[in-house]
């Protein structure tokens, strides 16, 4: 059955999860949001249902031809779960990828992989708290492909097998799994969570679930859970893409008709509601080792749920702006903020309002009144006109801009929005149509209206305070209310914006002419020389509509780097961009940016030169252009500015949640011994930088160094050979070429070999890494870097399939070629293995052991095949997207002319020809275990690392004297 209606999407800004019960319309099916809504639904969309209640949603959307993308809704997750069932659902999620009754896992790994898609329960599936979710993205709408994936997809729903063997091999999976996600942060969030959601099933489920219950469950309890909740009245397949909607339809009807709806009613899903908020209610959450405190005010509270409609979606979105004001000024007033500082949505239909900060020990107490002060400023004296217009200016160019890319988008950009409008019981409009009523309402709002909803939300009375840290003492929440009071004494200011001027751009050269064209036949590039020197290639597509893509490639980068301190090249480009330029400070040039650049990207990454990235809508082409020509007109790194970033840049690592970087930061240290370039700076490099160091790299460098631009998109020629023109084409004369920096490109490292072992400071219990990294140090030919590429997924295979699928002692272990454009004779092959402490060791001669039998026999035709497919896969799909035409295509292409040749190898099939015999050559060379980096990556014994305040200290808590 068909119902000719449509849905709402999201513009990617607006976006409020909402959750209800199921609506018992008949014993076959749950209505869609739209029949129980008047919002008017997207027309393109056909919704359908079958007799047994198996629901479908198919949206016809052809931008990229033949490209489909499928995913299977199942409506249970960690909500549904009882109390000993915590985890189950996940547990059945993993199953899935174990053999059913038409795939056994090998035969389900290789149907992925023909597709082009990677493999694993991480990547083709996931389990929330209210569903789990299925993912295919099918290559070319061929009839036949369709039909597997729906047969697959039929499995799922009622033919998974329930090896005992599988099961107990994916328990020990999802064991490490849990580990490997038990971080710091990842604690402390969760723990926030179960704070402000505290009474409802919210706070007390997860949908990894319990270590016990995944340890304990049988199987029996196993097919009982899925039996229960897979069933078709609780499915839906959503497919958006280059789809005949007909035939499709037909073809669902073929796979799931037959499905037999169980005869007890869908069990309802009961959320429970929120504890009844208690006066200055206070959490907390001590994580040892953890020096950054994570401070947080916020408020969830109950409303009645009426379903979605327009007054719901307004109410909501004139909250979500006013705390988007409050956000932008807490950001401007507290420097180093990041952008959520502050926010508002709907968390499972929960109003829900958040403001978070991380301090050093010293500084908590402070930062939470700061928190405080700033949401009584708010309060009393409400917003300004000049914060409203900038953040209207804002949020309406975003919008603008995600509706533009809609039409060119890939399917599975846009598949992922329905879902969620479907789970999240949302009516899912058609993006023109939504667009145009929430611009026009955006447009619409005034001070008074926006003043109005930010106080109903923060209603200061009502805030609850929630800390975590390595908290030597419980958070003493008296103290920190007397703190309060005793401020609260005091009247706030009210907020006095900067006086708005226009933003004025230096009066440069002339406008530069172009002495020197020509066109790069293979991809229809064209290139251009600038009287200045200045270097321009510029390819058109229709990939992104009013979408531009641009790469600046200025100087010689970290192959002109020649300081000992590793702190110069991570502080430069930070110090220089908070520099501001002309009369213009960080604020200045920030608020600029964001009004008109979607993403602005200033670095050093790629080594061979210092990169400026920019993604803009077409009109901001020229807010990009003329701000990358400020900072190459008058590179200079201001002292005030060096000092706050060399001091957020030192409080940045001091506060490190998280202790493996810091293993990871010393296994760079083993690989490029006595190469900083390489090394990431500890402490004491920072503490000890000098400005002039900095600004003797990258100042004449950028002022007068070899410069080369491309840009990619939906952009008229024209136009762009006038906006460079005018703007980095006016600059002073550039150098013609690039120094050849020969001894650098060539230079051999001697990184350390043999087992070692990296202890980092407590702080993530026992995860563990074990990484294995072969250095690489000839000149290769294009073939011989493509059978490494099949090299690496065919070893990547095998480690999966032995200490994955085989040991249950890793959950996403991963094989990477990695490769430097810069560096002529410098290359890895490198292998991650997530685990346990106990088992790094081992590990790593598992995966040598792997290494030497590659090197020792051909891997079979059909592990080529395997590896091959999704890498050719990918290479097609990304000669239609714009990020890849432009960071491996036109990338340099006029400082390296020979990249076009090679892309254009990979895309004429080279990999389909790489041999088992290439593959082998290859292994033999370079797979040598006596010369590989063996490196367990571990915690230390546990420490006592932080000095935490005390918190019985009346003076230190501002309490009465």
């Amino acid at each position: 059955m068909r119902v000719g209606w449509g849905s709402w999407r999201s513009a990617a800004v607006f976006v409020f999860l909402l959750l209800q019960l199921p609506f018992a319309v008949d014993a076959k099916r749950e209505k869609w949001a739209h029949e129980l809504s008047e919002l008017t639904p997207d027309e393109s969309i056909v919704w359908g249902h079958l007799e047994n209640g198996f629901r479908y949603a198919l949206k016809p959307h052809d931008a990229k031809p033949g490209l489909v993308s499928m995913r299977l809704v199942v409506k249970v997750g960690a909500l549904d779960e009882e109390e000993h069932e915590q985890g189950l659902s996940h547990f059945i999620e993993h199953m899935a990828f174990e053999g059913t009754r038409n795939f056994k896992p090998g035969e389900m790994i290789a149907f992925f992989q023909k597709l082009g898609m990677g493999y694993g329960v991480d990547v083709n599936a996931f389990t929330y708290h209210d569903k789990t979710v299925y993912h295919l993205e099918l290559p070319q709408n061929d009839e036949g492909l369709v039909r597997q994936g729906l047969q697959l997809y039929r499995d799922y729903a009622d033919g998974i097998l329930f090896d005992a063997e599988r099961v107990e091999n994916e328990r020990e999976v999802i064991l490490r799994e849990k580990q490997a996600r038990d971080t710091p942060s990842a604690r402390i969030s969760e723990a926030s969570f179960r704070f402000s959601f505290s009474g409802t099933a919210l706070a007390e489920r997860s949908p990894i679930g319990l270590e016990s219950v995944v340890k304990n469950t049988s199987i029996e309890e196993l097919k009982a859970f899925y039996r229960k909740w897979y069933r078709p009245d609780l499915m839906t397949l959503v497919v958006v893409g280059d789809v005949d909607t007909d035939s499709f339809e037909r073809q669902i009807a073929e796979a799931f008709a037959d499905m037999e709806t169980p005869r007890k009613r869908v069990p309802k899903r009961k959320i429970g509601r929120l504890d009844r908020p208690k006066p200055f209610r206070t959490g907390q959450l001590s994580v040892e080792g953890v020096e950054r405190y994570t401070l947080e005010v916020s408020r969830a509270w109950m409303e009645r749920d009426s379903g979605d409609s327009w007054e719901q979606r307004k109410e909501d979105t004139k909250r979500s702006f006013a705390t988007s004001i409050f956000n932008e000024r807490c950001r401007e007033l507290i420097d180093g903020m990041s952008d959520d500082f502050a926010n508002y949505n709907r968390i499972f239909g929960i109003p829900y309002c958040q403001l978070s900060i991380s301090s050093g020990g010293e500084f908590w107490w402070d930062a939470f009144v700061w928190m405080d002060q700033l949401l009584r400023q708010a309060l009393v004296y409400g917003f300004t006109q000049q914060e409203l217009d900038y953040v209207r200016k804002t949020w309406l160019q975003s919008s603008r801009s995600a509706a533009s890319r809609y039409e060119t988008a890939e399917p599975r950009m846009l598949v992922d929005d329905l879902v969620e409008s479907i789970a999240n019981e949302r009516v899912y409009m058609s993006t023109d149509r939504f667009s145009a009523m929430m611009d026009a309402f955006i447009e619409s709002l005034t001070l008074e209206e926006l003043n109005a909803a930010f106080r109903e939300v923060w209603e200061l009375k009502r805030m609850s305070y929630f800390m975590a840290g390595d908290l030597s003492k419980s958070f003493d929440g008296v103290a920190l209310k007397r703190r309060f009071k005793e401020d609260r004494k005091y009247t706030v200011l009210p907020f006095v914006p900067r006086l708005p001027e226009e933003f004025e751009y230096t009066k440069f050269g002339n406008p530069g002419t172009i002495v020197e064209s020509s066109v790069i036949e293979e991809i229809g590039a064209k290139t251009y020389r600038f009287s200045n020197n200045a270097r321009l290639t510029f390819l058109r597509t229709e990939n992104e509509k009013d979408t531009v893509r641009a790469l600046v490639r200025v100087g010689g980068g970290m192959l002109a780097f020649n300081d000992s301190n590793p702190g110069t090249h991570a502080l430069a480009m930070g110090a220089l961009f908070r520099s501001g330029f002309g009369n213009h400070d960080i604020e200045d040039v920030y608020k600029e940016l964001r009004s008109n650049v979607s993403s602005f990207i200033f670095g050093v990454e790629d080594h061979d030169a210092f990169t400026y990235r920019g993604v803009a809508p077409v009109e901001g082409l020229d807010e990009f252009l003329k701000i990358v020509s400020e900072f190459l007109w008058d590179p200079t790194i201001d002292e005030s500015a060096f000092e706050v970033a060399q001091s957020k840049f030192k409080q940045s690592r001091e506060l490190e949640p998280d202790g493996m970087n810091e293993g990871y930061r010393d296994l760079y240290r083993m690989l490029y011994p006595e190469e900083p370039r390489f090394h990431a700076p500890s402490l004491l490099d920072i503490v000890n930088v000098r400005r002039d160091a900095a600004q003797d790299w990258l100042g004449s460098a950028l002022k007068e160094g070899y410069l080369e631009v491309a840009v990619v998109g939906d952009v008229d020629e024209a136009e762009l050979l006038k906006l460079f023109g005018e703007t980095i084409g006016s600059l002073p004369v550039r150098r013609e070429s690039k120094a050849d920096f020969a001894a650098v490109r060539s230079l051999r490292t001697r990184p350390s070999s043999g087992k070692q072992t990296i202890e980092y400071r407590n702080g993530m219990g026992d995860s563990a890494a074990s990484v294995i990294v072969w250095t690489i140090q000839d000149k290769l030919t294009t073939r011989e870097s493509a059978a490494l590429y099949v090299l690496s997924n065919v070893f990547e295979s095998r480690i999966r399939k032995r200490v994955r699928e085989g040991m249950g002692a890793s959950y996403s272990p991963s094989v990477r070629y990695v490769t430097f454009s810069a560096y002529d004779t410098l290359r890895h092959i490198r292998a991650d293995v997530d685990c346990l402490k106990s088992d790094a060791d081992s590990l790593l001669d598992v995966v040598l052991e792997i290494g030497d039998q590659l090197s020792s026999a051909p891997a079979s035709e059909e592990e080529i095949r395997a590896a091959v497919a999704p890498l050719e896969e990918g290479l097609k799909q990304a000669w239609q997207d714009n990020t890849y035409l432009l960071e491996n295509v036109l990338y340099g292409v006029q400082e390296y002319p020979t990249i076009v040749e090679r892309a254009m190898q990979y895309k004429e099939g080279l990999l389909s020809t790489i041999t088992s015999d290439d593959i082998l050559q290859v292994a033999r060379r370079y797979l040598n275990s006596e010369d590989a980096l063996a490196v367990a990556i571990v915690p230390s014994d546990p420490s006592k690392i932080a000095e935490v305040p005390d918190w019985d200290d009346a003076k230190r808590a501002g309490a009465v004297k």
